[in-house]
């Protein structure tokens, strides 16, 4: 029977293949130059590269994707492998990654160029294999939004938004985050930002806002600051309504109208987004977003802790889908990527425990009572007031159900049944599971004699 299991665990193996990572076996050269900066495992440490600078990465063994940290953001350039190139940095993720074989061919050498000057942190290099959990891989933006969460700064979707995006991530919505305002003068808190989103299950991108974070208590305060960075009221109107035409959300989720604990910010995106959620269906207003994306009117619009129609949200129920962790366990282990957060208030309000570990713990999300995360209000609504009062989409269905409805729909309607198309990938799995089931089944024999 031992060796029976030996068998078994030696089929299973070449299934379970992680990628490694190759980085320090490798050679990064900028026009021949080495800087260690790009292999420090900082995010924060940066080279400045000029515009077609030559970056050369070889490797002893075939590189299968490459992982590249910026400062700001990825701009446009080029892989070659020398016998096929693409384009890079065309979206502008903060952190890129290539996966250098399914787009060019794995290879033991690769050349990068970029079209202008560029700051890069990181650069890793991945041999073949299942993805590291510290390597993200982004995809764009939501084409369509179940729900869009318009959050101010860097790590306030983790806190007054606490269990939000793990909730309805967990349930296969669509969940897009509009960050108010920038920390492009700290980028730090974009690292932060970025890898807090990734840990809670966010995939699609973000979009960040082109106000600059300042500090204010009032809705004056942070007007004149947004006046002072050159922008208008309109400007930031426009911004929202174009964020919603845009990714057409079944749900919109807002600050409360009193900023929380007063953030000047929150309140001023609150006040514009009630303004905005009046105009985007509005034919007149804003001819550019309306071009770009047509017209949309939001069936349900929440704000935090507003006193009408309010519903409670359960963030303490065990999620399959993050491994019988709670929304709200999720949502502290995105808040605790916020690394230069750690030792404000903030900390000790959502974990109990502030950053010196002294203070009770906080297991659940009803537990905070303060600005508690789970209390929302339906501000707007097309589709009628909530009965339940515990789910953002009460009468709606997520936009993955309506597709699944309608392909069902349309299965009984022609009553057609269509083969299964086989790929290459496939006769070798079914393959290699039938001689895995034979050779099981002689040991057994085997065995038995």
């Amino acid at each position: 029977m031992k060796k029976l299991l030996i068998v078994f665990i030696l089929f299973l193996i070449p299934m379970i293949v992680n990628a490694k990572d190759i980085t320090k076996e490798s050679r990064i050269l900028v026009n021949n130059l080495t800087y260690s900066k790009l292999i420090d495992n900082n995010d924060n440490s940066y080279i400045t590269i000029s515009k077609d600078s030559i970056i050369k990465i070889t490797s002893d063994e075939d590189i299968y994707g490459i992982y590249i940290i910026y400062e700001l953001k990825s701009i446009d350039g080029r892989i070659s492998n020398y016998t096929k190139e693409i384009e890079i940095g065309t979206n502008g993720y903060l952190h890129e990654y290539i996966n250098v074989d399914e787009l060019i061919g794995h290879s033991k050498e690769l050349e990068l160029t970029y079209n202008a000057d560029v700051k890069i942190g990181e650069i890793k290099v991945l041999s073949e294999g299942e993805l590291p959990d510290y390597i993200e891989v982004w995809n764009t933006p939501c084409t369509e939004a179940d729900l869009l969460l318009f959050s101010t700064h860097s790590d306030d979707e983790h806190l007054f938004f606490a269990g939000l995006m793990p909730t309805y991530i967990a349930k296969g919505a669509c969940v897009q985050i509009v960050y108010f305002t920038n920390h492009n003068d700290n980028p730090r808190r974009l690292h932060e930002q970025i890898h807090g989103l990734y840990k809670v299950g966010i995939r699609n991108y973000p979009v960040i806002g082109f106000v600059p974070d300042a500090l204010s208590y009032n809705l004056e305060d942070a007007t004149k600051n947004m006046s002072e960075s050159g922008y208008t009221e309109d400007d930031a109107i426009k911004f929202e309504v174009e964020m919603i035409r845009r990714f057409k959300p079944l749900v919109v989720v807002g600050h409360d109208e009193n900023g929380e604990y007063s953030h000047g910010q929150h309140i001023l995106n609150t006040y514009v987004l009630k303004k905005a959620i009046t105009l985007t269906n509005d034919e007149t207003y804003d001819n550019e977003s309306k071009e770009l994306y047509g017209l949309w009117d939001t069936p349900k619009t929440y704000l935090h802790l507003y006193k009408e129609n309010q519903i409670k949200m359960n963030y303490d129920i065990p999620l399959d889908y993050f491994g019988g962790k709670s929304a709200y366990e999720i949502s502290k282990l995105g808040y605790k990527e916020h690394k230069s957060q750690q030792f404000t208030w903030f900390t000790k309000w959502l974990t109990g425990i502030d950053d010196k570990g002294e203070g009770n713990p906080i297991n659940k999300a009803s537990e905070i009572t303060k600005y508690s995360p789970c209390e929302y209000g339906l501000y707007r609504s097309l589709v009628g007031e909530d009965i339940n009062k515990d789910d953002m989409f009460e009468n709606l269905t997520l936009k993955k159900d309506i597709v699944i409805n309608k392909e069902k729909e349309d299965t009984i309607d022609t009553i057609e049944v269509k083969d299964k198309v086989f790929t290459i990938s496939d006769y070798v799995i079914y393959i290699y599971l039938s001689i895995m089931i034979i050779t099981i089944i002689i040991e057994i024999k085997k065995v038995m004699k």
